[in-house]
């Protein structure tokens, strides 16, 4: 009866010369009706403007039809928005529009003209990688190894760190120690492309490496960027140096070639990564140094999954004795948040 008082008093107010107006109507349980202009139907609740007195509220459960003239927005549990002129009448909707009229349960229904949900001005991502083993008896041997990753992205800004470091003893004899690094910094002047800056060292006393460094600049492409995919190309000009432990030092000029690639799938149960980055000489284009990873992670339970993954890196003119390529085939346990 609240409502039918309200009813009374809007109506009682208007002149009774006032000319028509394009106007919605929720009619309720007790059979009063509410005359004014619905502003959103969201958690179960209608928000109706009503003239000389304002906007009230009413629980949707309250409401046994409805009418609502101009072009609101329907959203449905399935995701689907529809435009157009609505109407409720036995527990369903009736939307039409161009393209014709559409009939909608009620209980399909979850808002009309819901409040837009503002993006995050900043997201950040943080994961890291714990492999290892350890043997006793006739043979004795560890191994260890870490990967870190770090990403955050505030507007047109975008940092991204990487860590790794990789550890193994044979016979209580160091076989191998290794530790690299990159920082690198991204700038969207538009969305789809960026500007790059990027620093990166590395070090590996059994490829006769004291330390590599590189420092660049560059540009590159955003070619997907959603919740479940990111997927980036890039290519620009880097400065190497590299000092060897034996070897004479060197230091050049190179192109800088590098993707990363995301991919969440079955609502993020199970990951797919990928990232590559290629050095090639501007003075002899057949010197080439190249990283990678290839990796897969399934999460165990909330930021907890099992890594398993795959290490790449090939220097095409080594120093003497030793290999170009290093692979490492990495199993073990991987956290992973996102805030």
């Amino acid at each position: 009866m609240i409502y039918s008082l309200l009813l009374f008093i809007v109506l009682g107010a208007s002149p009774p010369d006032s000319p028509a107006k394009v106007i919605d109507r929720l009619e309720l349980t007790d059979g009063s009706v509410i005359i004014g202009t619905l502003r959103q139907l969201e958690k179960g609740v209608y928000t109706i403007d009503v003239e000389a007195v304002g906007s009230i509220q009413i629980p949707a459960a309250r409401v046994t039809a409805a009418e609502v003239s101009g072009a609101p927005t329907l959203v449905t549990d399935a995701g689907e928005s529809l435009s157009g002129p609505l109407q409720l009448t036995e527990a369903s909707w009736l939307v039409r529009n161009a393209l014709g009229e559409r009939t909608i349960s009620n209980t399909h229904v979850v808002a009309i003209n819901p409040t837009p949900v503002a993006p995050p001005t900043s997201t950040q991502k943080a994961t890291i990688t714990l492999n290892g083993t350890r043997t006793s008896g006739n043979t004795s041997t560890t191994s260890a190894s870490m990967n870190m990753d770090y990403t955050f992205r505030y507007l047109t800004h975008r940092f991204n760190s990487k860590l790794h470091w990789a550890y193994g003893e044979d016979e209580e004899v160091i076989s191998k120690r290794t530790t690299g690094a990159e920082l690198k910094y991204d700038f969207f002047p538009r969305e789809g492309w960026y500007l790059y800056t990027n620093f990166s060292a590395r070090n590996d006393r059994f490829s006769d490496l004291s330390l590599r460094t590189t420092a660049g600049i560059g540009a590159g492409i955003q070619l997907l960027d959603s919740a479940e995919i990111t997927w980036s190309q890039e290519s620009g000009i880097s400065a190497l140096n590299e000092d060897f432990i034996s070897a004479l030092d060197e230091a050049t000029n190179t192109l800088r070639v590098a993707g990363d690639i995301q991919w969440s799938i079955g609502k993020q149960w199970i990951e797919v990564f990928h990232d590559h980055t290629l050095f090639i000489s501007l003075d002899d284009p057949s010197n080439i140094l190249a990283e990678g990873r290839l990796g897969l992670r399934t999460r165990i339970i909330g930021g907890l999954s099992l890594n398993s993954q795959i290490n790449i890196r090939h220097d095409s003119e080594p120093p003497p004795g030793i290999e170009q390529d290093d692979i490492e085939i990495l199993l073990g346990l991987g956290y992973s948040t996102s805030f």
